[in-house]
């Protein structure tokens, strides 16, 4: 199988991934700490301020990438590629027991200058579970601390938080808030697994990765 080293991410996306996964991580450290949750004990009488601060700087950090995704990486993660992103994975899954093997589709094409396909075709769901989650998480959060601005919200979580055991709309909300952290926190680990598998975390890291030649 011939193979070249070629760009995989620029520098832009490094800085960006890297950034979002140790605000990520402190936002996750802090929130557990404000919760009361597991013992955590990150920052003491700060925590609060700085599960804010770096709130908003995660915040944009993923409006940045965002923008990048739509206008760089569409036509890889593009909504059109879901229902392609569900059919592999239930290759992949049918695989794992006993199937035919999955070939990797990743290759690229030196005439174009341009890769045939970029990514695992699974990663398309991952890249808009990360999306989705990120801005429940994001939008909960700001609502408990703007409680004012965001009174309507707990309205509808008062009206609706009992269903779920709430006593309170702000119990509803901080509920929700909880619940996706959580399952942001499959998703990484997840992802995390995938990027070890997958062999791309050097390219993460370096930028450049040896990939496949298109025949």
């Amino acid at each position: 199988m011939k193979k070249m080293e070629v760009e995989r991410h620029s520098v832009f996306t490094r800085v960006v991934h890297w950034s979002i996964a140790i605000t990520g991580i402190i936002l996750g450290l802090t929130g557990l700490e404000i919760g009361g949750h597991y013992g955590v004990r990150f920052l003491g009488d700060n925590v609060t301020s700085t599960h804010v601060y770096v709130g908003i700087v995660f915040g944009v950090l993923w409006v940045l990438f965002t923008y990048y995704m739509l206008t760089k990486e569409w036509k890889w993660v593009g909504l059109h590629r879901v229902a392609y992103s569900l059919r592999f994975l239930w290759a992949e899954t049918k695989a794992w027991f006993g199937g035919p093997h999955i070939e990797d589709p990743r290759a690229y094409d030196p005439k174009k200058g341009d890769y045939v396909e970029k990514i695992m075709p699974t990663q398309v769901m991952v890249w808009w579970g990360y999306w989705i989650l990120a801005v429940i998480i994001g939008f909960t959060g700001l609502a408990m601390y703007f409680k004012d601005f965001f009174a309507w919200v707990f309205d509808i979580g008062s009206a609706i938080g009992p269903i779920f055991g709430a006593e309170s709309g702000y119990a509803f909300v901080r509920g929700v808030h909880l619940l996706f952290m959580y399952l942001f926190a499959v998703v990484l680990i997840m992802h995390m697994y995938a990027v070890l598998i997958f062999g791309v975390l050097k390219s993460m890291i370096t930028g450049k990765r040896e990939e496949k030649v298109a025949e």
